[in-house]
């Protein structure tokens, strides 16, 4: 190593720092929009950025009058005015990265899924956290809301659906027979059946009332 090693490496360091300073800076914002300092971790003073967005199929949604878009990612979930493209709120409670995000049919709930294998219940309006739901065992790849609101489908990397009453916050089932990862489930126009798609490259039907797989398509 020669006595230019460190100076050179300072600089690319530095000049790096200041190209990613720039993008933010000359990326438009909205007027008013303070999201760098918003939940920000102990010490922070601002953050670069908004974070690498989640993975999952679902890991963006629109609310179901358009106003809203919910964006998952690592640091949380952020939600935005569609009209005026502003950030309204970062919504932050999940200890690991966000995969999928769905709002009910009626709005005012919204549901999350994440790596620390949990699901999260939202008031839209308050944009509190009303409940976490447990029970798997993975990270939860995929989120659904039944067309009536009342129950919550969640896919995961434990191979298993959960279905979920969303008024109680209880589990009401676990559909087992995937052999690998599920990675979207999605129900019915009318409600009756629920399909879930996986990493054992299949695509089971499941009858909702009686909780029974119906169909295999391969």
């Amino acid at each position: 190593m020669n006595r230019f090693t460190i100076p050179i490496r300072l600089s690319a360091c530095v000049f790096a720092l200041l190209c990613i300073a720039f993008i933010e800076w000359a990326s438009p914002q909205p007027m008013g929009s303070d999201y760098q300092t918003w939940h920000l971790p102990e010490g922070a003073i601002a953050r670069l950025g908004k974070g690498r967005i989640g993975g999952g199929d679902k890991a963006i949604a629109f609310s179901p009058d358009g106003s809203l878009l919910a964006v998952a990612n690592r640091i949380g979930i952020w939600l935005y005015d569609t009209t005026t493209s502003r950030d309204l709120a970062l919504l932050t409670g999940h200890t690991d990265g966000i995969h999928s995000v769905s709002f009910s049919p009626d709005g005012r709930t919204l549901a999350s899924g994440s790596w620390d294998n949990t699901v999260k219940l939202w008031d839209v309006t308050t944009r509190q956290n009303t409940a976490t739901l447990e029970g798997h065992t993975d990270l939860v790849y995929s989120i659904s809301f039944s067309p009536d609101g009342r129950t919550l489908a969640s896919g995961s990397y434990d191979d298993t659906v959960q279905l979920w009453d969303v008024a109680t916050r209880r589990n009401i089932a676990t559909l087992t027979g995937h052999t690998n990862v599920v990675r979207s489930v999605s129900f019915s126009p009318d409600g009756r059946t629920l399909a879930s798609g996986s990493w054992d490259d299949t695509v089971r039907l499941w009858d909702v009332a009686t909780r029974q797989n119906t169909a295999t398509l391969t």
